[in-house]
């Protein structure tokens, strides 16, 4: 296992930890935003609720400044497929939209995860 074996699965357990807490915190989220409160507290719920995003992000960035272009190659080819997957999912689900009630967070979660999961998928192919 070299170098960027180690960085990319770090990656893509950050990634899915990111995002487990995400949909953690939307959970624990959506009960405070059923609640008749001020236009503030719900922005703030809102935020906090979101924030383990960030440290997803953060983790591509950190990924992306310490690899090749080889690497980053790879990174952009799982991105490359995660849009249309993306795209079509949505309209998928906007669809569904009238039968079923259709989770955000757990579409944007997805993504995450996905792309994460891409990049290992992408890194076999190249």
């Amino acid at each position: 296992m070299n170098q960027f074996d180690k960085l990319s699965y770090r990656y893509v357990a950050e990634t899915i930890l990111a995002t487990a807490l995400f949909v953690a915190t939307s959970y624990w989220a959506r009960g405070f935003l059923e609640e008749q409160r001020s236009l503030a507290f719900h922005l703030l719920v809102s935020f906090l609720a979101t924030s383990p995003l960030i440290l997803a992000l953060w983790a591509q960035v950190r990924y992306f400044r310490r690899v090749d272009e080889r690497e980053r190659r790879i990174f952009a080819l799982a991105g490359i497929v995660t849009l249309p997957v993306a795209v079509l999912l949505a309209i998928f689900l906007a669809k569904l939209e009238n039968v079923i009630t259709v989770d955000l967070d757990i579409y944007g979660s997805f993504l995450v995860v996905f792309w994460s999961a891409a990049t290992v998928w992408a890194r076999q192919k190249i």
